[in-house]
């Protein structure tokens, strides 16, 4: 007789009852949305709207509360989600898998394995459960997890319900063909990108959410085998300071922190070379640079850098704009010409730094010219402002406002706006008007995918129609109408930009989903852009060059088609890497990881041809898209080696000599990075952790061998270092200090393998005891860490 049946039954007499006591029942938690909650209504729990809110005025308003699973019975277990605790998140029915790798940052929270899938509930509990289920699937808030999360991490990337037993003494095993649906392309995910962000409370940086906030945190060893370097190599210690000096670039003294008054017209003019020099670099600069951002009109250009040399003794007649245009023109291709070549032409000696001043004094003139409204000028002089600093890697961290701001400013004026609906504007000015507001829109572009934000504009925010595709020649000053527009397969001046616009409105709504806080989407619109943007990619054009074309003409359509590809491609690897990271735990991304594999590729080895080809195309084309494709590959390689990497999506087990072979091609795409790397203001940095993160790769794969390329990556460091002091060695700017412990004849040397630089031996003992040089006791200090600054590559995605 069960305990209520007792209460029920006829009192003895001759035992004394206790005083009757009530039961007292929990009340359930209503399940309803909090508006039909708030009007005592019934709700059909639809997601994202119910019913009856959708019937409303106010479908919006439609939302569930977070802690509902919490005050459900103790069998019925609630996905843990982001410590945002958001009450977006989307339907998705479990699916249970074979066990499969747990990548470091996986997104997606362990799944049960298939040989313990979760029982159905009992048949007389058969009611309460499907209630419990639908309850489960049509409330979409959860609180915070009773754990310490790591901030800003994402827990779920497919936000799934769970479904446990009811009484798990019942539960028996299930065969594979009863499990659950599989997740399909067609249901919501709700993401929390990883983001890089440094510094403590009201002080932090923001580094952005892109691709190298995605890839970094995959690799949880590499602090551990970065002290193992070291450790292994304590001369490194003895090299401390003269490591942070090429850390911190050499140019940080002189000129970069040297004050100088607000340049005037004279001034400027003083700061040019010779003629032959600036015939020289303004060669290089209208073949490799004008040719893929149209800033210049250049028969218009030249007319006027004719004028000015007519004019260059007085000062008074020039055009203080167009002197700055010419600096920034010069600067922006220095590192493309050779330097001995420039020196031989030019009267004057050149410095190594020389157009860092000239980058430098046009910014300060342009900070004092208070500018009110900015023409087309002040537009390019912007334009080439950014590019120039690029160049040198100056300003990285600022370059995000810049172009946000050009964009604005560009807006504020009007070049968002289609110029056809204006009178007062020529043919000319017109097209000058589109080509300088794509040009704009695609810097932005580009900056926002380089720092990992969203871009300023989407399509929506104007209407400007695409530039020509038309000879700059073939349009001036007087024109009255347009000339008619040449087809995409036949080369122009504008032809870069006529192909890649069309793709713009697609990349930049690529590139604002991505890096939104939330990526909100279905896995098939993610398979429609990249349908898209690879239709873009098949139809840039080939633009046959004939056998009688001269040297640079040939180089300039092989520039133009391998950046056009590599544009296309980043886009593609920026959509991709976030599901291509979570495919070994979910097939669903399968199809993500397959295409990343295929962009980085394409993108190294565009970067490697370019480089075996020419150093000039080889520094045109190369970007910040290359470290992250080289990264990218690098963590395709590292989470391949391991031993649980058992899934299909896996193509370095599928595929015989596929690890060897990309292991190569990023051996050469390091020696290109080198090479653009001892021409900015500090790439050290960025070097360091390349080859550190090569060599961490390569252990992996080849463990017998581990030793051999840790001490390759102390080669690399010291090699850099090296050749960067020697380069300077008769420099003022390295100050009384001059190349601290390089400064030796004895270059030391090792055998290098395919497309690595040669590294220095270990045998550096002449090297590293100079006079008067204190050395710290060998534990005391933690130098390589300190040379790669970690905070500054990792940030909270490594736990900092």
């Amino acid at each position: 007789m069960t305990e209520i049946q007792q209460k029920m039954g006829p009192p003895d007499p001759e035992q004394p009852q206790p005083p009757e006591q009530r039961v007292r029942k929990r009340r359930r938690r209503t399940m309803a949305c909090t508006q039909c909650r708030s009007r005592k209504l019934r709700c059909d729990r639809e997601y994202p709207t119910c019913g009856r809110c959708l019937k409303s005025k106010t479908p919006t308003k439609c939302t569930y509360e977070d802690g509902f699973l919490w005050q459900q019975p103790n069998t019925v277990a609630s996905p843990v989600f982001s410590d945002r605790g958001s009450t977006v998140l989307a339907q998705m029915p479990r699916v249970d898998r074979a066990p499969a790798l747990t990548t470091p940052d996986s997104g997606i929270s362990s799944l049960p394995p298939r040989s313990q899938p979760p029982p159905l509930p009992s048949t007389p509990h058969g009611r309460h459960g499907e209630e419990k289920r639908s309850f489960l699937e049509t409330v979409l808030g959860a609180p915070k997890a009773g754990v310490n999360q790591e901030p800003y991490v994402n827990t779920e990337v497919l936000q799934r319900p769970r479904h446990p037993p009811e009484n798990r003494h019942e539960a028996q095993p299930q065969p594979l063909e009863d499990d659950d649906e599989l997740a399909s392309p067609s249901q919501q995910l709700d993401i929390l990108p990883r983001i890089m962000m440094r510094g403590k409370e009201t002080k932090t940086r923001f580094n952005g959410s892109g691709i190298l906030a995605n890839l970094i945190a995959q690799f949880p060893d590499i602090r551990s085998f970065a002290e193992e370097v070291r450790l292994s190599s304590p001369n490194l210690t003895q090299l401390r300071f003269d490591l942070e000096r090429v850390k911190r670039g050499l140019w940080k003294r002189k000129p970069l922190n040297e004050s100088f008054p607000v340049p005037d017209t004279k001034s400027l003019i003083d700061m040019l070379p010779s003629r032959r020099t600036v015939d020289e670099l303004v060669v290089l600069y209208l073949t490799c640079i004008e040719s893929t951002h149209r800033i210049l009109h250049v028969p218009s250009f030249l007319k006027e850098l004719d004028e000015f040399w007519a004019q260059k003794d007085n000062p008074d007649l020039v055009s203080t704009g167009f002197v700055v245009q010419l600096l920034l023109v010069l600067a922006c291709a220095w590192n493309l010409a050779d330097f001995d070549t420039l020196q031989l032409k030019n009267e004057a000696s050149l410095k190594c730094y020389t157009p860092v001043e000239w980058v430098l004094h046009v910014e300060k003139w342009l900070d004092n010219a208070h500018i009110k409204r900015p023409e087309i000028t002040a537009l390019r002089i912007q334009i080439l402002l950014i590019i120039a600093q690029n160049s040198f890697g100056m300003k990285r961290s600022h370059a995000w406002l810049a172009t946000g701001t050009l964009v604005k400013q560009a807006m504020i004026a009007g070049y968002h706006r289609d110029p056809s609906r204006y009178t007062k504007i020529s043919v000319f000015n017109k097209e000058m008007r589109r080509r300088i507001w794509t040009t704009i829109v695609e810097l932005d572009l580009q900056v926002a995918l380089e720092r990992g934000m969203p871009p300023s504009v989407q399509e929506s925010d104007y209407d400007t129609a695409p530039a020509s595709n038309i000879n700059d020649n073939e349009i001036q000053e007087t024109s009255t109408e347009l000339p008619g527009e040449r087809p995409l397969h036949e080369i122009t001046d504008s032809s870069f930009q006529a192909v890649l616009t069309q793709s713009l409105p697609l990349r930049l709504k690529a590139c604002a989903l991505m890096h939104s806080p939330r990526i909100s989407c279905r896995y098939e619109e993610i398979q429609r852009l990249d349908w898209e943007l690879g239709r873009y990619l098949q139809k840039i054009p080939a633009w046959p060059t004939a056998e009688n074309d001269d040297y640079q003409s040939r180089n300039k359509v092989t520039l133009l088609k391998s950046l056009l590809e590599t544009k296309i491609a980043h886009s593609l690897l920026s959509v991709h890497t976030p599901f291509a990271i979570e495919a070994p735990r979910e097939p669903l991304f399968a199809p993500s990881a397959r295409s990343r594999l295929e962009v980085a590729t394409l993108i190294l080895s565009n970067q490697k041809r370019l480089h075996e080809t020419s150093k000039q195309l080889s520094l045109c084309n190369f970007g910040e898209w290359t470290m992250q494709a080289f990264c990218t590959v690098c963590q395709i390689l590292h989470a391949g080696s391991s031993a649980h990497a058992s899934s299909p999506t896996f193509l370095t087990h599928t595929l015989p000599g596929l690890p060897e072979s990309l292991v190569s091609l990023l051996e050469m795409v390091l020696a290109s990075v080198e090479t653009r790397l001892l021409l900015v203001v500090k790439g050290a940095k960025e070097y360091f952790f390349m080859s550190t993160l090569l060599a961490l790769v390569k252990a992996k794969l080849w463990p017998a061998q581990a030793n051999v390329y840790k001490q390759e990556v102390v080669d690399r460091v010291i090699y850099f270092a090296q050749t960067l002091f020697s380069r300077h060695a008769n420099c003022a700017h390295l100050g009384d200090r001059g190349q601290g412990c390089f400064g030796t004849d004895q270059v030391p040397s090792l055998t290098s393998g395919p497309g690595m630089a040669p590294p220095l031996v270990a045998d550096l003992n002449g090297a590293l005891q100079s006079p008067g040089f204190g050395v710290v006791p060998y534990g005391e200090i933690d130098p390589f860490l300190e040379v790669f600054d970690w905070a500054d590559l990792t940030g909270i995605t490594l736990g900092e």
